[in-house]
């Protein structure tokens, strides 16, 4: 029990399967849930009782094609000031996001062409400390860039001058992850301007 213990201290959200790498069975997670230590956040998900309930992980712990984006992700790369008031993630084509979006009202889905949908995901700390998927800062700015007509400009604008000027930037990948998604033009335009 001690290594269940040091773990859902590390990572705050335990989940069955993740229980069972460890060597516990679900009964293990439903009796501590039982006795007022773990408290259930959904079925097969657990955090420790009297925690903040960190929705990224629960959002992300429903499936392991979830990965957070556009607007989202601009807040968790610090190139937006403006908390989500919905969650973008994105899916692979074909994949059946309807559980999810029943679970979750306030969440937007985007279908990515499954040749993509590898290209820049990573992991990130949210908010509250648990890693989550996420794409990654310059995947993130080519996604904004290909959806511009449908993202705030105030949002736009201000992710994409954050971009210019963050340490995390890594202009290389950006104009890489460019010419993959087929937009290099656009995006040495914006170089050119905000850099």
């Amino acid at each position: 029990m001690d290594i269940l213990k040091k773990y859902i201290s590390e990572n705050r959200i335990i989940t069955n399967s993740e229980a069972e790498k460890l060597g516990f069975g679900r009964h293990n997670l439903s009796e501590l849930a039982r006795k007022g230590k773990l408290e259930r956040l959904r079925p097969g998900v657990y955090q420790l009782n009297g925690e903040i309930t960190d929705d990224f992980v629960l959002i992300s712990s429903g499936s392991k094609r979830i990965v957070f984006s556009y607007n989202t992700a601009l807040y968790l790369h610090d190139l937006s000031d403006r908390t989500p008031n919905v969650f973008h993630i994105s899916v692979p084509q074909g994949y059946n996001a309807s559980h999810i979006k029943q679970r979750f009202p306030d969440l937007q889905v985007h279908y990515v062409k499954k040749e993509f949908y590898e290209i820049g995901k990573t992991k990130i700390k949210s908010p509250q400390g648990n890693i989550i998927p996420i794409y990654d800062i310059d995947r993130t700015i080519c996604d904004i860039i290909i959806d511009r007509k449908n993202i705030d400009k105030q949002i736009f604008t201000e992710g994409l001058t954050r971009y210019f000027k963050s340490s995390n930037r890594n202009l290389r990948r950006l104009i890489k992850y460019s010419r993959i998604f087929k937009i290099e033009d656009k995006v040495r335009m914006y170089m050119e301007v905000l850099s």
